[in-house]
């Protein structure tokens, strides 16, 4: 057997993977890229999308200290051989704002100059400086302070880099938006910090400035002090350029499992990866759809140790980080924000320009918002007809992520008395006998909860969205909607998940009537429309010979279920 290089799970430092030969997919293409296009430049992405490892094999590149290991360091690499006249030659000043602490608005400016202090002193040592530079007061004034005694010892020039500037933002958008008005405000010290960056480019000692993060909130504010720099977050360019591409994907495959696998099975491996992790796009014109890159490599890492893919398809550390950014659904008109999100849970399109930047200060409607998820990578595009985007969920495990915050909307706005374990052993009585009333229980539990009111909008598709966003949290099943069978779509099918060995499968049909149309008679029409609608569904050829695939129509008047019916 063939030996396996190891995968560079969880390592961000662009030398780390060098001195360990860990597999490395080149993206220093991007490099070459970046100078032809801007000097001033931001890049978003989605959280764990490989920015930290970007900026890292920026600072390698770029850094004069590293000069005399450029051969070792980039030899192997595109931009190793085709190097820029600009490699090697800047003093590179790191900036890392993801630890900065927001408990309150004196503790954030407090860990603000601490982080910006720490930096300081790195680069210090890095360059064996000894500057007696100020290291109290304002951040701005600390700033620039540093940059004159920088520039009376060293005749150079500065390369920054931030990696995720909008990191702490972000945290205060979720609970604090008064403090973040504030900070980022004309007075504030967030914008004066950029301020004090700009007239350090007009001097000519800072020439390079590069920021990753992921959500263009506070770029308006800042680049209003900061108006120098280009977004390249959505250049037809760079839309490669964090993240992987199918070869990627099929070279990681190839290089970390064994090579005992048939290329059937690596196609399935792809499959699976396809489904779960692919799907973003950044930019209309660009054809090559992206996966998340930490998401594939867990996946890789794990399947190269067991041999079968990981039990759970969303890292807890990555649901952690999504979880975070959920909160900021409830940026300026939360009931706006949560109509937008039934609607795509519903399968309604979702048709946006994206916004660029945003602020705070003026109009965020349903567009904003659509573009705001479009950044946090829970909505990528689609299509495009010429004029608008049409946006749409990247991949599975988003999906799971929005179904899991909706069932959470729905626990906190009725207070229903039901927890995961109800939904896995329901899923899980599925799954072992076939027996599917748990289930409808947990249904029937939520409708009881709902107000009148909601009742006259509940609807077929509404229920079917309630009983995929109970599904998805077992486990047990890949969970599929208005998935296409036989000229028609079903409205919820349990099917295979990887790695996971059930008894049965299912395909269910919902029905709904509301309580004064549950007539006998409407009863039986709906629940023979039902019938015939799943007979017409499993004959498709992709359900042929699932013998352990159940098949319910279930009819529900008000908040009963009145006809459960395996066909």
């Amino acid at each position: 057997m063939t030996k396996k290089k190891r995968l560079p799970l969880g390592v961000s430092d662009y030398r780390t993977i060098v001195d360990k030969n860990f597999l490395y997919v080149d993206k220093t293409a991007y490099i070459e890229k970046l100078e032809e296009v801007a000097s001033y430049a931001f890049l978003l992405r989605p959280r764990r999308f490989g920015k930290t490892l970007f900026t890292s094999t920026l600072e390698y590149y770029y850094c004069i200290s590293h000069k005399d290991e450029f051969e070792y360091l980039f030899g192997n690499t595109y931009i190793g051989q085709n190097p820029t006249e600009d490699r090697s030659s800047y003093y590179v000043l790191k900036f890392d704002f993801t630890a900065l602490r927001t408990d309150s608005e004196a503790e954030l400016v407090r860990s603000f100059r601490e982080s910006t202090l720490d930096s300081f002193e790195k680069f210090c040592d890095k360059y064996n400086l000894n500057p007696d530079y100020k290291k109290e007061g304002e951040p701005a004034e600390i700033f620039t302070n540093f940059m004159t005694k920088f520039s009376a010892q060293r005749d150079g020039k500065i390369f920054i880099i931030i990696d995720e500037y909008d990191h702490f933002a972000n945290e205060l958008l979720s609970f604090q938006t008064d403090l973040f008005s504030r900070l980022i405000s004309k007075t504030g010290f967030v914008r004066k910090w950029y301020e004090a960056i700009k007239r350090q480019t007009a001097n000519g000692l800072v020439q390079r400035f590069f920021a990753t993060g992921v959500s263009p909130i506070t770029l308006d504010s800042l680049t209003s002090g900061f108006n120098i720099a280009t977004d390249l977050t959505r250049h037809y360019w760079f839309n490669e350029s964090l993240g992987f591409t199918t070869q990627d994907v099929h070279w990681l495959i190839e290089k970390s499992l064994s090579k005992d696998l048939t290329g059937v099975k690596k196609e399935e491996i792809f499959g699976e990866m396809k489904r779960y992790y692919n799907g973003y796009l950044f930019n209309e014109d660009a054809s090559e759809r992206i996966f998340n890159s930490n998401m594939t490599l867990r996946y890789l890492a794990e399947y190269s140790v067991l041999n079968k893919p990981p039990r759970e398809l969303l890292d807890t550390s990555i649901a952690s980080d999504y979880s975070k950014m959920a909160k900021m659904f409830a940026l300026k008109d939360k009931s706006s924000n949560y109509g937008v999100v039934e609607e795509i849970l519903e399968g309604k399109p979702q048709y946006a320009a994206i916004t660029p930047q945003f602020s705070l200060e003026k109009r965020f409607d349903k567009d904003d918002f659509r573009s705001l998820l479009f950044y946090l990578g829970y909505l990528t595009i689609g299509s495009f007809d010429g004029m608008r985007l049409d946006l749409v969920i990247p991949n599975y495990v988003v999906k799971e992520l929005y179904f899991s915050y909706f069932e959470e909307m729905l626990r906190e706005e009725y207070q229903y008395n039901l927890e995961t374990t109800d939904y896995r052993d329901a899923l899980w009585l599925i799954a072992k006998d076939g027996d599917n009333s748990e289930l409808v229980a947990c249904l029937e539990t939520i409708l009881s909860a709902m107000s009148n009111r909601d009742a006259i909008g509940m609807d077929e598709k509404r229920l079917q969205v309630i009983c995929f966003a109970i599904c998805m949290p077992a486990g047990y099943y890949v969970v599929e909607s208005e998935n296409e069978a036989n000229k028609g779509y079903v409205d919820l099918q349990l099917m295979r998940q990887s790695g996971v060995n059930v008894n049965y499968y299912a395909m269910i049909e919902f029905k709904y009537l509301s309580k004064s149309d549950g007539t006998e008679a409407n009863i039986n029409k709906q629940l023979a429309d039902a019938k015939g609608q799943l007979a017409k569904y499993s004959a498709a050829p992709k359900f042929k010979g699932m013998d352990n695939l159940k098949k319910w129509a279930l009819v529900f008047v008000g908040d009963k279920c009145v006809r459960n019916v395996e066909v």
